[in-house]
């Protein structure tokens, strides 16, 4: 009996401690801290993205679609990365690609994994918020902006503002591209989490508000001209988007708006490091407003829909601060290094 009480007492304490309830749940809580500091939250956010992915398509049926063209940008923007990062550190290459893979791969599994999430997110909810947004434009603007823009339409003007918004991915790509070849891990997770809780904020948007554009829900109210045109590019350009874009209620937010505000945010946070990016900066004002511009002019959102972008973007930043701090802290307390 003694022998028993002895071994029973010994299993109940470990390192001088009793194994009490708040003690156990004080140990499950250390190991929850300690998987976070090792994974980072980039990982978590695109395992948690990956579970809603697959509810989703479980619940509202439907499949995965591997083949995704908006991935194919990143891919290659990363695979130079690495390549001028083996021609530029010799000495230390694999080291080096080593880290920018681990920095650049959770970022196109949660890309991926967004633009099948829109898959799904436009058959969660019936109803069309779009003529809500039409009201609002109209009470703060006296009339409807895309109509407004008529005024002004010209083919050339249609192929510089098409050019324009293409470029909404590119841009926070190319800043996170130069974050990579300089080693600034710490701002390119910054960054990387910052776009990637916009992307979720949109999807959500996308489920719980959707919304048509402009050039759906008011087609027949354009009169002059009745559809868009230009020299070369429009045409083009705006049925590659007809093709990809997987729901017709995404609208509201805008992610070209919060996408290229993200790359006009870090453009100004890191302005001072270097020439580069002060010139990026400066490079960046009337690119990424004229981004803004063009989905007005080209009929793909409200207004109210931009402002919607720039409060994810903003909101995107603010997160993406504090996942940054808390998982330095975590790194620090568990003695990781970067």
């Amino acid at each position: 009996m003694a022998t028993q009480e002895t071994t029973t007492s010994n299993a109940l304490e470990r390192n001088g401690k009793r194994l009490t309830v708040p003690v156990i749940v004080a140990g499950i809580w250390e190991r929850i801290l300690y998987r976070i500091a090792t994974m980072g939250f980039d990982l978590i956010i695109m395992i948690g993205m990956a579970l809603l992915l697959s509810a989703s398509v479980l619940a509202m049926g439907g499949h995965v679609r591997l083949f995704q063209a908006t991935v194919l940008m990143p891919i290659g923007i990363m695979a130079t990365a690495i390549v001028v990062t083996i021609v530029r550190h010799r000495a230390d290459w694999l080291l080096r690609t080593t880290r920018l893979l681990r920095d650049w791969v959770p970022f196109l599994f949660i890309v991926f994994i967004y633009e099948n999430l829109r898959d799904v997110a436009g058959q969660a909810m019936s109803f069309d918020i779009a003529g809500v947004m039409q009201a609002w434009d109209a009470a703060i603007f006296g009339m409807q902006p895309t109509i407004w823009a008529q005024r002004i339409h010209m083919p050339w003007l249609t192929d510089l503002m098409s050019a324009s918004y293409a470029l909404w991915f590119f841009q926070p790509l190319f800043i996170m591209f130069l974050l990579s070849l300089w080693g600034k891990r710490d701002e390119f997770r910054h960054m990387s989490l910052c776009l990637s809780l916009v992307f979720l904020m949109g999807f959500l948007g996308y489920v719980l508000l959707p919304c048509s554009p402009p050039r759906y829900f008011i087609e027949h109210l354009y009169t002059d001209p009745v559809r868009l045109h230009g020299f070369f590019l429009f045409e083009r350009l705006q049925g590659t988007w007809d093709n990809l874009s997987a729901i017709s209620g995404g609208a509201f937010p805008s992610l070209h708006v919060g996408s290229s505000a993200v790359a006009l945010i870090y453009a100004w946070r890191y302005r001072r490091m270097n020439g580069t990016m002060r010139i990026v900066w400066y490079a960046f004002i009337p690119l990424v407003t004229s981004i803004w511009f063009s989905t007005v002019y080209l009929r793909h959102h409200w207004v109210i829909d931009i402002i919607a972008g720039l409060c994810v973007a903003l909101a995107g930043y603010w997160g993406a601060g504090v996942l940054v701090r808390v998982w330095g802290r975590l790194r620090d307390r568990f003695g990781l290094s970067s």
